[in-house]
């Protein structure tokens, strides 16, 4: 027994393993057989997708996130980057990031792409360039997963659920935005918090958005919109309203200084500090140095009252930020800044007493006090336009202490004003606003000051003063400085100069105070100035005047001040129109000193001519303002003389301070505008004066001044001027100032005696030029040679032009770097002045240089330095640079000493290198490169031999700038020829291959040179032909023909052949004025290239493009090459495969050309190929044939037709591209939304390659690939389970045993695992290449789809198809592809197969002309519950793919303990193999057998409910059917089917037989299940006709949508629903208005009552219900003329109490007698009214023996509420009417009983009291006193 049972267990493990493995039950029988192992699965590699530039644009407009991987052919490194890239490429797919590679430099230009390799990320189409280290993958993955990758400016980042969970757990603080697309509020609340997305981010809160309510369910979120934040990955979500930004981020701010569980100080960045101090109330702020011992202190100090600080709500933050502190008038460190509402107060208390400074702020928050602020505060708070008051003091001045104590007390006051009160102890400060004497009061509105000249120490009156001045529109009185401040900050300002106790200036201000609010509405400042200093300094001469400054500019107003309007006029057009300004001698040198390019107009406003040329001018105003150049016009004859003027009108064109004279025409704008664009563009030899030269010569190091003396048009000393203008740019280059004159007073000076003649300046010292001035080459090498520049015994200053001329001409240098003004460097510059000449002996120049920015400009650590070059290799001296005798021997060591090893460069150096050494070899390395130096060692060994060949060696480990180039790969080699890099991709090691590799790059002349014969021969020879034209004498023609060189090779492949010409005039003749140009020939007809031709790869793809080689009316030839590329890069090609010997292929040729148009037209490329060998490959054994290849097929498709008929070839083609002929239309947004709710029937194909099931197999397949991988590690195991089934069972049963039971094939992990991780590995690859294509199959669907779009049109469907997947989401389809069919905007899944396009149009037929129920998804029901008032939803069970139904746990739980007995003795007698097998199928028959059961059920269920479909739809009830267990259990749905009825989203179940469908609709349209407390219930125009048609009482409420009213009518009569449902009156609501027209209404909103359909309108107040509901119940609305009106109980007791006489019939219905009675009665119902009596009918039993009556029908009759019954035949409507009458005239009988009754009830009160009387019992004694007894 325990062997048996020990043998069973083994079996069950077994099993177990062989359902598990099933691959390797099959495997282990095929190791049996054929005695060797399994091979195990090959894995793809990861391979990065190649696209091309249209497929790129494709995508990034399809796709949220695209990593481009940017490279190039000629790229070494780009191969190595790539192979670690594709490490990464499964991870960005399961982060939803598309990673393409693509070579096109071209389309990497226009992202900004210049080196490769390149990484840029495009998020939302936004690129963002990757600039790490691209060989770390891992890097780059956080990069493309970051969220500071994605970020956006002011825009919230889309995320997915993965790169969602990666930013938590990477992040410490993100804010995510749950959110449903096409959701109003979802969308207005994230229009909201937009707003704050960058504030957020400064604080250092990530925020980013998501729409996916599957996980927003899951985290029970509850509605959307919700926003979580994760604090260290805790989340907490936010309670408030998320329209209001404001309190959204300051709830952010609050619970991230919250968050840290460590007690300490935030620390922030100055941006983070700024938005801190806009968004919080109270801050406190610690400036404070990280390496200073007393900020650490004090920090650690102030960290025990963090905590306190949090509790009474002030915010502490530190920041570690010297220039952030500077700005904030920081100038010691540490220090505390407390801020309120912006305005900040520096602490001034004992920084270690962290009670003192807590006691401090609380007393802050406490009391009011003004603030006290810095000079850089106020200068802030001014400049952002704030209203301020602001008080200079002096803390130690006692009137100062005084005023202070005042004017706290109107602190508050002038809070509530909106005026921010601060105070300032700084003389200087205030000296810049022209305070001498404190303490002083300034207000300032809109930046502009106001002086307060009052008593401070009444502050009333100061505060009298403030409020005026906040309502006031006096024009406002500023200091000079004040002046300045504003002139800088303000774009237009308008000033008064004016003198306050002139009588004219106190008029004029009268005036003027008219037009300051409309010069404020111009956004013109208005203010005042009574300062004649400050007016002469302007060049105002005349008070008062008005000056207006236009950006600085300033232009004085000459009209008349007393007329304000003439003079807002001018403002305005001055401002609105440019045109010359007038300015003073005094404005024109502040121009002069401030403005880059200014052209100053000298003129006599009294002299017509100046006039007539300054009107000329005035038309170029406009231009040169654009172009940067401001021109201002002067009337001052001394002015220009002192620019040697002596004639006018002139023009003087200054550039940085330098002049220039204009000897034109002034009449001529054009002319002046061109001379000005020119003087600006470019470097001109400018004419100046004698006076100019002499401020020239004072002011710059280099001046070459060329002396002409009187010099007309067309003299010898014209024509050497115009020579030597050709050497200007060189000298400009070289930073020396070259200027002419034909004024004679300083060439006398200068001993200048013959004319021309030129002098050069050399810091003030004059050298002449004694050689041939006509020779302009002679005065460049004269003027820039060392001997000249050189002046003796005095190291000259050079600028940086200069210092580079010097550094590349030189070969020893020594450059001392210094700040100009160092007194340090002028003590060490006196110092090597002592050595100079020793260098002049050594042949070594000294130089010094001081220009801005020099330290940067040659990466220098600090100022000042000493530097020594050598060919221009540099070492930087680290010695004491005072002692200049070290230095001295220093140089001189460095100078003798000869370089044996690969010198060392910086990137300055490097550079200049690079473009001025013809060939250059660099080595790049890493200092952490291990075997970088074993490297540089072994080529060191060749740096002689490189020499020899005149090829330069150097070595840089920069690696930022090898980055820049594209090196991320170490050690690298680059050889750069005449400024080309190639780059080495050998063995480095190997010093002689990389020696003979340089030799072979240099030696590399490929291009041929030819001459004009040789040219038109090749024109008329080659197909494709290629000319560079070149100078032959310019210096950049080498560097160009070698880009060209190394295409060379490559685009021979392509059978285009390059060559090389420097024929002027056959570059001339095509096109090219000035060469360098490459024009290309195809079959003689030529293009110009008009890219960048240093690019080669650029130049190839040019050349090598389809578009470019394409020539019309003719069928291109190509080769295998070009067909690649051609195929590559289009969608449809068609070929021709043809032979020269082939007789019949001219013929068939000749055909197809005339159809090469077409086949282009139609999207078709045409190309010819003369290759058998290629035909072969494609199946092609004849020639000539047509082959035609087209994107989703690998395999091409051969032409079978006439060859010889172009047309029948024609429509091949088109039918093969495509093969429906008709195209499902392609829909997306809005478009496709409407068409779905406008349209009768519709079907819509979703589909999406990123979210497409199918297509995305790669991922799926590779996680197959690995499980399976992992499982053949555990093959021993898995081995001897195999062998344990698989040695009497057939291997191939084995197999297919195991599958049944995988969990692929139902197991309990069916779901979970991938559909085909159970396949055994040899069958997989026929899986594998299936999904390897899976995009195909995708697009098959598609092509499979449109063979039936014709059928669906002549069956009135319209087919559609779409990628919007946000449509998709909101119809709630998540999987795809997937076919929903809409009809009237119902939605309808298509489960069946897809590419099985018959059954698919025999589906969409079937919903078009049944009644179907529509199958919809989750999102589609939710979106239909809140948009359906009436939603009948019939959940089915859910499909089970071989899982065990819920219904059926006893059939599938495990072998009862008898079965288990026979089948262990069975299991004795057979195989292992065999039992299983049994087993399994015993237990799938049983599932199957009830699955099919219930099925039928459900299918019964379902076609009974399809019965019942139309009749739901007249009641407006839409029925839906849906599987979805999980949603089931939200409303309590445990057993299926179920049906859940929604009246307006409230769900009601279905508690009866659903097999009744009877029943179903009664309970469905049934009013009691219709109809919500207190709602007016929705109706559509079919409800209302059958309401028409089935109530006696309707009430109809007619309202529009849009109607603004209606809303609030509604809320009303929704009050008085249930009570005129009380009555019996049934009370509906329609907005339709063919409705309205039906009934005749003209007016909405409209309540009409219909009772018994006709028609009353109610012409009351809508808006008052009780008026509504009693107009409803009146009695007079309530009868109909000619009939008894029916009542219920409600109305009834309303018309006793309301009647005096009623008449009441109570019957039954479909009773022969209460018919035949009503009959009768209805006609005497006219003479009951005439008789005051109304006559009403009541079929309620049980109401009518409330007043006696036990037998219907009876009459009864009440007066005054008494009953009286009807005893006659009430079929005798005479007799009734009689008795009617008797009883509305006589007392009733009723009456006489009643009053003998009450005479019995007195009788009886009477005899009561007699005998209570009578009967009294007597009293008792009196009790009897003690006493007494």
């Amino acid at each position: 027994m325990t062997f048996t049972r020990l043998k069973t267990l083994s079996l069950l493990v077994c099993a177990l393993l062989a359902l598990s493995f099933p691959g390797y039950v099959n495997g282990g029988a095929n190791n049996n057989k054929k005695g060797s192992q399994p091979a195990a699965p090959v894995e793809p590699e990861a391979v990065i997708e190649e696209v091309n530039a249209k497929q790129l644009e494709k995508l990034l407009a399809d796709k949220d996130y695209v990593a481009v991987f940017w490279y190039a052919r000629s790229c070494v490194t780009c191969d190595k980057v790539l192979a670690e890239l594709e490490k990464i490429d499964d991870d960005t797919d399961s982060f939803g990031v598309d990673f393409v590679k693509i070579n096109d430099k071209r389309l990497a230009k226009q992202y900004g792409i210049k080196n490769f390799p390149a990484l840029t990320y495009f998020r939302e189409k936004e690129p963002i360039i990757y600039d790490g280290d691209l060989m770390d993958e891992e890097g780059v993955l956080d990069f493309l997963t970051s969220l500071e990758a994605m970020d956006l400016p002011d825009r919230i980042e889309e995320v997915n659920s993965k790169i969602l969970q990666k930013i938590i757990e990477d992040t410490d603080f993100v804010a995510v935005l749950f959110y449903k697309q096409q959701c109003r509020k979802c969308a207005k609340a994230l229009q909201e918090l937009e707003n704050i997305d960058d504030e957020a981010d400064q604080l250092g809160i990530g925020f980013v958005k998501i729409h996916d309510e599957a996980l927003a369910d899951e985290y029970n979120l509850g509605s959307l919109p919700a926003l979580v934040y994760y604090r260290h990955q805790t989340p907490i979500i936010y309670e408030g309203e998320l329209q209001r930004e404001e309190d959204v981020l300051e709830w952010l701010v609050q619970n991230k200084s919250t968050g840290d569980e460590d007690d300490v100080i935030e620390d922030v960045t100055s941006k983070t500090l700024s938005t801190l101090i806009s968004n919080i109330d109270n801050l406190v702020v610690l400036f404070y140095d990280h390496g200073n011992d007393d900020s650490m202190t004090v920090l650690e100090e102030l960290e025990q009252i963090d905590d306190d600080c949090d509790k009474h709500g002030i915010q502490f933050v530190k920041i570690d930020d010297a220039k952030a502190a500077g700005d904030y008038g920081i100038d010691s460190i540490p220090a505390i800044v407390y801020f309120e509402k912006e305005i900040p107060n520096v602490y001034d208390g004992d920084l270690m007493d962290e009670e003192q400074i807590l006691k401090w702020l609380l007393g802050q928050l406490e009391r009011d006090e003004i603030e006290d602020v810095t000079d850089e505060m106020l200068d802030t708070m001014i400049k952002e336009g704030r209203v301020i008051a602001v008080l200079f003091y002096d803390n130690n001045d006692k009137k100062s202490q005084k005023v202070l104590e005042e004017l706290e007390n109107i602190d508050d006051e002038c809070d509530a004003l909106g005026i921010t009160f601060v105070k300032i102890d700084n003389p200087e400060e205030a000296v810049e606003y022209g305070i001498n004497k404190v303490p002083k009061l300034i207000y300032f509105e809109k930046g502009i000051p106001t002086i307060y000249e009052g008593n401070l120490e009444d502050e009333e009156k100061l505060l009298k003063w403030l409020t005026d001045q906040t309502s006031s529109d006096q024009i406002e009185d500023i200091t000079d400085e004040m002046l300045d401040l504003i002139i800088e900050k303000m774009p237009h300002v308008a000033v008064l100069f004016y003198d306050k106790d002139q009588k004219k200036s106190q008029k004029i201000l009268a005036e003027l105070e008219n037009i300051d609010d409309e010069c404020d509405q111009n956004d013109i400042a208005f203010v005042k100035i009574d300062d004649d200093k400050e007016a002469k300094e302007w060049g105002i001469d005349e008070i008062p005047s008005i000056v207006l400054f236009e950006r600085g500019i300033p232009h004085i107003y000459e009209g008349d001040l007393m007329k304000e309007d003439e003079l807002l006029g001018w403002l305005v057009h001055q401002k609105r129109y440019s045109e010359i300004p007038e300015v003073t001698d005094e404005m024109k040198d502040k121009l002069v000193e401030n403005t880059e390019h200014l052209a100053v107009i000298f003129y006599d406003k009294d002299d017509k001519q100046d006039m007539r040329i300054l009107n000329e001018l005035e038309n170029i105003d406009d231009e040169l303002e654009k172009e940067g150049i401001v021109i201002v016009r002067i009337d001052n004859a001394a002015e220009a003389k002192e620019y040697g003027l002596d004639h006018l009108p002139a023009l003087i064109y200054f550039e940085n301070k330098i002049p220039a004279l204009y000897e034109g025409d002034l009449m001529n704008e054009d002319e002046v505008l061109e001379w000005l664009l020119v003087q600006k563009k470019t470097a001109t030899i400018e004419e100046v004066t004698d006076e100019i030269l002499v401020n020239l010569i004072n002011e710059h190091e280099y001046v070459v001044v060329f002396f002409t003396g009187p010099c007309e048009p067309g003299e010898t000393c014209d024509h050497t001027l115009n020579a030597l203008e050709s050497i200007d740019d060189e000298l400009d280059e070289a930073g020396i100032i070259f200027v002419t004159t034909e004024d004679t007073g300083v060439a006398k000076k200068y001993n200048v005696k013959t004319y021309p003649r030129l002098v050069f300046f050399r810091n003030r010292d004059p050298l002449h030029f004694t050689g041939d001035l006509d020779d302009e080459d002679e005065v460049l090498a004269w003027i820039t040679d060392d001997e000249t520049l050189e002046i003796p015994g005095k190291i000259e200053e050079v600028n940086v032009k200069m210092l580079d001329k010097i550094l590349a001409e030189n070969d020893h240098v020594v450059v001392f770097f210094y700040a100009e003004g160092d007194k340090k460097a002028q003590k060490i510059l006196n110092e090597l002045e002592n050595i100079d000449d020793e260098c002049e002996e050594k042949d070594i120049d000294f130089v010094k240089t001081s220009d801005d920015d020099i330290d940067k400009e040659y990466d220098l650590p600090s100022l000042p330095a000493l530097a020594f070059y050598r060919h221009k290799f540099r070492t930087i001296y680290t010695g004491d640079l005072m002692k200049e005798e070290e230095i001295l021997e220093w140089v001189i060591d460095l100078h003798e000493s000869t370089a044996d090893v690969i010198e060392s460069v910086d990137r300055k150096t490097l550079q200049v290198l690079i473009n001025d050494v013809e060939h250059l070899a660099v080595f790049f390395y890493d200092d952490e490169c291990e075997s970088c130096s074993e490297i540089l060692e072994e080529l060191e060994n060749i740096d002689d031999d490189t020499d020899k060949h005149g090829i330069q060696f150097v070595k840089s480990n920069d690696v930022k700038l090898a980055h820049e180039i594209g090196i991320f790969a170490f050690p690298a080699l680059v050889y750069y020829e005449t400024g080309v890099p190639i780059m080495y991709d050998g063995n480095i090691a190997s010093n002689q291959d990389v020696f003979n590799w340089i030799l072979e790059q240099k030696a590399d002349q490929s291009i041929q040179l030819i001459n004009r014969d040789e040219l038109f021969e090749y024109i008329g020879t080659k197909d494709f032909l290629a000319v560079v034209f070149y100078k032959e004498d310019d210096p950049d023609s080498p560097r160009v023909l070698r880009h060209i060189e190394l295409i060379d090779d490559e685009a021979a492949e392509y059978g285009i052949y390059i060559v090389k010409m420097h024929d002027k005039l056959m570059a001339k003749k095509y096109g090219f004025r000035n060469p360098p140009g490459l024009t290309y020939f195809r079959k003689g007809k030529y293009i110009n290239y008009d890219g960048d031709i240093d690019d080669e790869e650029e130049v190839l793809d040019w050349l090598t493009s389809p578009a470019n080689m394409e020539m019309t009316d003719h069928i291109e030839q190509v080769n295998r090459k070009m067909f690649e590329k051609i195929r590559k890069n289009s969608d449809y090609v068609a070929v021709i495969f043809y032979s020269d010997e082939c007789k019949q292929c001219p013929r068939v040729l000749a055909e197809v050309e005339h159809i090469d148009d077409e086949a282009d037209k139609a999207g078709i490329d045409f190309v010819k190929i003369d290759d058998k060998q290629m035909a072969k490959e494609y199946g092609v054994f004849a020639l000539p044939a047509i082959v035609f290849f087209k994107p989703t097929s690998k395999e091409p498709v051969i032409y079978a037709g006439d060859l010889y008929e172009e047309e029948q070839i024609l429509t091949w083609l088109i039918t093969q591209k495509d093969p429906s002929g008709d195209v499902i239309e392609d829909l997306e947004g809005e478009r496709l939304v409407h068409l779905i709710e406008e349209s009768g029937s519709i079907a819509v194909y979703f589909w999406n390659k990123t979210k497409c099931d199918i297509c995305n197999s790669k991922a799926a397949r590779k996680a197959r690939l690995k499980k399976e991988r992992d499982q053949h590690q555990q093959e021993g195991g898995a081995a001897s389970a195999a062998a344990a089934f698989g040695s009497e069972a057939d291997p191939s049963e084995a197999a297919a045993g195991g599958a049944e039971d995988s969990p692929a094939a139902g197991g309990p992990e069916g779901d979970s695992a991938p559909a085909s991780a159970a396949a055994p590995p040899d069958a997989s690859t026929g899986k594998q290449e299936d999904d390897a294509d899976g995009c195909e199959q995708c697009t098959k669907v598609l092509e499979e789809l449109e063979n039936i779009d014709d059928d669906c049109d002549k069956h009135g469907i319209t087919f559609v198809k779409t990628r919007d997947f946000s449509v998709a989401d909101g119809y709630g389809v998540h999987e795809y592809p997937a076919l929903v069919y809409f009809e009237g905007g119902i939605p309808n899944v298509f489960e069946g197969e897809l590419s099985e396009e018959e059954e698919v149009l025999q589906w969409l037929i079937t919903q078009k002309t049944e009644d179907r129920i529509e199958l919809i998804t989750r999102q589609m029901l939710e979106t239909m519950v809140e948009e359906t008032q009436y939603l009948a939803v019939y959940f089915l069970p859910p499909e089970r793919k071989g899982k065990q139904p819920a219904f059926c746990r006893s059939f599938c739980s495990p072998s009862s303990l008898v079965e288990s007995n026979l089948t262990t003795t069975k299991s004795t007698k057979h195989s292992s193999s065999q039992f299983v097998q049994n087993y399994i199928s015993r237990k799938r028959k049983r599932i199957e057998k009830q699955d099919k059961i219930n099925c039928n059920i459900c299918d019964q269920i379902l076609e009974g409910l399809e019965l019942i479909d139309d009749e739901c739809d007249v009641f407006g009830i839409h029925m839906v059917k849906i599987q979805d267990p999980q949603l089931a259990k939200r409303y309590s749905i445990k057993t299926f089917p179920a049906l859940v009825y929604f009246r307006n989203g409230n769900p009601l179940l279905f508690e009866g037989d659903l097999q009744n469908e009877q029943s179903v609709l009664e309970w469905l349209i049934d009013d009691d299940n219709r109809e919500l407390a207190d709602e007016i219930e929705e109706v559509n125009e079919r409800m209302l006709d059958r309401l028409m048609a089935e109530s006696t009482l309707l009430v109809v409420f007619f309202y529009d949508d849009d109607c603004a009213e209606c809303e609030e009518i509604l809320e009303e009569l929704e009050e008085i629903d249930g009570e005129a449902d009380m009555f019996g009156i049934d009370f509906v609501k329609i907005a339709s208005m063919q409705a309205a027209k039906t009934y005749e209404i003209v007016n909405i909103p409209s309540l009409v009552y219909f009772r018994k359909q006709v028609p009353v309108l109610y012409d009351g107040d809508l808006h008052q219900h009780d008026k509504v509901i009693t107009w409803l119940t009146s009695q007079d609305v309530f009868e109909i003329k000619n009939e008894i009106e029916e009542v219920n109980r409600k109305m009834l007791d309303k018309l006793l109490e309301e009647n005096e006489f009623l008449a009441v019939f109570f019957y039954e219905h479909n009773q022969p007698d209460s018919t035949a009675a009503l009959e009768k009665l209805e006609n005497i119902d006219s003479e009951t009214d005439n008789l005051d009596i109304t006559f009403v009918k009541m079929a309620d039993s049980r109401y009518a023996k409330k007043w006696g009556v036990t037998k219907l029908p009876a009459m009864v009759y009440f007066r005054r509420r008494f009953p009286s019954i009807y005893r006659g035949d009430l079929l005798s409507e005479d007799e009734v009417l009689e008795w009617l009458r008797k009883n509305r005239f006589r007392q009733p009988e009723l009456n006489i009983f009643m009053y003998a009754l009450i005479a019995l009830a007195v009788a009886f009160m009477v005899y009561t009291a007699f005998l209570l009387q009578c009967f009294k019992p007597a009293p008792p004694p009196p009790v009897q006193h003690p006493k007494q007894s």
